[in-house]
């Protein structure tokens, strides 16, 4: 099976993608970036050559990226979005900022011409997002939030038709939030 994972960034795709080791699934993780170790020059994912039975190939949307041949050899195709925008352009920035974009972090919340750009930049992405593909029927969507926190994996499991599953990290994110003691 050849399934494509087109994600907003920041919408727990890492995180997901990861879950499909295990299942005799290679995962090529942005093999349209040149500067992805999985990136071929020329050659689309389905030729690769593997010694798993499934490839899921994750990608990250981006309104200058086109995707109509990797969505075209696909037998399956999943969106991952974010309901959540604020905490969503949040994480973002965070990561734009840091360079962090896979390990635990605590957001500070820092507002400068360079958040702006970075938040309207990424108001741009989701609309666009929106209206190439989460408008229309014609794939299987879910959310960040349905999926780590309403036990959306499910319905993921019963769209790819596995019997075999890991268990999922339900409730796992990577912002840490953190209480502020007042003392009176």
């Amino acid at each position: 099976m050849f399934i494509t994972l087109l994600t907003e960034p920041r919408a727990g795709s890492t995180n997901f993608a990861n879950w499909f080791f295990g299942l005799d699934f290679i995962v090529l993780y942005t093999p349209s970036d040149p500067l992805s170790k999985w990136y071929q020059n020329g050659v689309l994912p389905k030729e690769y050559i593997y010694k798993t039975k499934n490839i899921l190939v994750k990608e990250d949307f981006y309104p200058e990226k086109n995707f109509d041949e990797l969505i075209k050899i696909s037998d399956k195709v999943i969106l991952l979005y974010r309901e959540n925008e604020v905490e969503q352009i949040e994480s973002w920035v965070e990561a734009k900022r840091t360079g962090n974009f896979d390990q635990p972090y605590r957001y500070k919340n820092i507002i400068n011409d360079k958040y702006i750009s970075n938040s309207n930049y990424f108001k741009l992405l989701k609309s666009e997002f929106y209206d190439r593909y989460l408008k229309t029927d014609e794939f299987f969507k879910i959310s960040y939030e349905e999926l780590y926190y309403n036990n959306g994996i499910d319905r993921v499991i019963n769209y790819l038709g596995l019997e075999k599953y890991n268990k999922f990290p339900i409730g796992s994110r990577y912002r840490i939030f953190t209480e502020i003691n007042t003392f009176i």
